[in-house]
Parts: structure tokens; sequence; C-alpha cells
């Protein structure tokens, strides 16, 4: 991800250069948020994608770095007992940024200024992201401490089922959807077989479909 924010800033510049001519106030509203978008993709962090440690170095089975409910972002964690979700952030922020910054950049740049405040706005959300998923990695995954996150101990959930970039916790009184990329689901798949074989359904894949 932290690619595609470098990529978006250098656009940015790119573009910031051509209207040096004609609109100066919009030219430097695209350097100011170009050269940020620059300096959030050299400082944020690469993420992991998805981890399947070794059984034999703790109770951590699976982790995902990124998993969707709602508006709520969270990294999630298998364990032998356990799904854990740590919240990261929440869209709605990223939204008010969003509204916040194209408002500015409608002021001073036009539709330029608010496509560039749109996309400094998921610039932000992906380095806060990934700076509070680096700080939890740092302490304990599998160990909820702070408002907002969750827990299901697997001995709750009825059922668990995986379509594709889906995955379903049915409840005794309710069903969680978390959504999840495409492209983990045949990894996850078999992992949450081994770990919740008695619970876990999933739905195969369309044969020559890339994950």
């Amino acid at each position: 991800m932290r690619i595609n924010i470098l990529i978006a800033g250098g656009l940015i510049l790119a573009v910031s250069i051509l209207l040096l001519s004609s609109e100066i106030v919009a030219s430097f509203f695209g350097f100011a948020l170009g050269g940020l978008n620059v300096i959030i993709g050299i400082l944020t962090p690469k993420a992991v994608g998805i981890v399947v440690p070794a059984a034999h170095l703790g109770p951590l089975r699976l982790s995902l770095d990124k998993a969707v409910i709602r508006t709520n972002i969270y990294a999630a964690a298998f364990s032998e007992k356990k799904l854990v979700l740590r919240k990261l952030s929440s869209a709605n922020i990223t939204v008010a940024t969003a509204l916040v910054l194209a408002l500015l950049g409608a002021a001073l740049a036009g539709p330029f200024g608010i496509i560039v405040g749109g996309i400094t706005a998921f610039s932000l959300q992906e380095f806060v992201t990934q700076r509070r998923r680096d700080e939890i990695n740092k302490k304990n995954l599998l160990y909820p401490m702070d408002r907002g996150d969750l827990e299901f101990p697997y001995e709750e959930l009825e059922q668990v089922q995986l379509l594709r970039n889906r995955l379903q916790l049915y409840l005794k009184d309710r069903v969680v959807r978390i959504a999840i990329s495409r492209k983990y689901s045949k990894i996850l798949g078999p992992v949450l077989e081994n770990i919740i074989p008695a619970k876990i359904q999933s739905e195969p894949l369309p044969s020559g479909r890339a994950p």
C-alpha cells in the first residue's frame, strides 16, 4: 500500500508542475499535498498481509492485517480457542478528513483540489492504520485491551462460513459479517479447517480464478 501512496504523491506533484504556469494557487496546493503524500508513503510501514506462524511458536494460528466490519477496520487474529479483532481505525474518520480536505481543495484548486484532498485523506488513513497495527503487534495481538476491540470464543460460534471475500460468524443471537481480501481466501480456508473443523464451511473458489 505504501507504493500506491508514493505513486499517488508522484502523480500529484507531476500535475502540479503542469499547472504551475496557469494555476499558481492550485499548483502550490498540489505541491503541498503531493509532498505530504510522498512523505506519508516513505514513513508508512509495510503491511504483512496474512501470517500463518508455526504451531510451536505460540497460541497464534493465523493473523490478517485487515478485516472490515461495517465502517471499522480491524487486525484479526485466530488462536486455538478464539478469534480476536483489534480495532485499527474507522472509515468515518477518513470520510470526515476527506470532506475537510476536499472542501479546502475545492476553494483553492477546484476539481483538482477535491481529488487531491480525497487521495490525501486515504493516505493518512493508511499511515495511521499501519502505525496502529504495528503498535498492537508489539504487544499481544490475541488479547483485546482497547475500546472497540472484539473477541469471539469458538465455543460461542454455531458456524463459520467463508465466502470468497467474506467471513460470516453465526452466533446464537446474530450474524457478524467480516470483509477480507479475496486473495486471502485460499490460505484462510484450509487453516480454519484445521483450527475449527466442526464449524467452518467453505465455498470453493471458481477454478482458474486468481486468488
